[in-house]
């Protein structure tokens, strides 16, 4: 895959009038009318649940007065059961249309592999709302586009929920010329209690990141996850990665597993 210079964020249209759904119609065989999708219903065809492998379709409907946003899906997984489900907390990049992050009531306060960072966020990623404008690439050589291009990402876990103050990213990752990449994870919020976290990965741990098997972290013993990474392209050429920790068989009933979004830094 050849590295395709990354577009100026101000050039990406940001596309904020809803996609109606069509409905089938006529009615139903027993003569009533046929459900219809809400006017204000979104679809997202390439969503990524935590807890699912392979994509799905789903519904997104934005908040509206008293109501909360919400997600619809078929196919039920262990935050988003199958029927419809209220948001707590999403987060949209304002120059990435078509994409979204929704989170539910949850125990937030875990960034990737590191535990009890922002104590007290009851928001848990559940999903990344990907619209049919963007199409999975291989997550390899997107990396390797990053790696020689020196792009530093933005993580956004949680939503960026913090304990106080307004929604922030909740990591920064920046590249190595060998392959790897170093992360600030940030515990709290940068306009009040804040600290940082530093973290180093490796060329060689990036590569299994990287491959269909993923990487097993035991960085918490008590929360082993199988940690894997994909890709996805937006229309105009817009790379981002999405990070999916998902808890091994033998992982304690308690623990959790993850989902983030990362995208170029603004």
């Amino acid at each position: 895959m050849k590295c395709r210079r990354r577009p100026p964020l101000e050039r990406l249209t940001v596309l904020t009038a809803a996609l109606a759904l069509t409905g089938c119609g006529g009615g139903a065989d027993d003569g009533t009318a046929a459900a219809q999708p809400a006017a204000d219903a979104i679809e997202y065809r390439h969503a990524i649940v935590l807890g699912v492998q392979a994509e799905q379709s789903l519904v997104y409907r934005p908040a509206a007065g008293a109501r909360a946003a919400t997600v619809t899906v078929s196919n039920g997984s262990a935050l988003l059961p199958a029927g419809t489900t209220p948001l707590v907390a999403e987060h949209v990049e304002p120059a990435l249309a078509g994409l979204r992050v929704v989170c539910v009531s949850g125990r937030g306060d875990s960034t990737n592999v590191v535990e009890g960072v922002n104590l007290g966020v009851i928001a848990e990623s559940a999903a990344v709302l990907l619209d049919a404008r963007w199409n999975a690439i291989a997550a390899a050589d997107a990396w390797a586009c990053v790696v020689a291009q020196r792009t530093v990402l933005w993580g956004w876990e949680n939503c960026g929920v913090k304990p106080e103050g307004l929604p922030s990213p909740s990591s920064r990752r920046v590249p190595t010329a060998e392959g790897g990449f170093n992360e600030d994870v940030y515990d709290g919020n940068p306009a009040t209690t804040f600290n940082v976290i530093s973290r180093t990965v490796s060329s060689g741990e990036v590569t299994e990141l990287l491959s269909s098997a993923g990487k097993l972290s035991t960085d918490d013993p008590l929360r082993p996850l199988l940690i894997s990474w994909r890709a996805w392209r937006y229309d105009s050429g817009a790379v981002v990665f999405i990070e999916i920790g998902t808890p091994t068989a033998s992982a304690a009933a308690s623990t959790q597993g993850f989902i983030a979004l990362y995208v170029p830094m603004r």
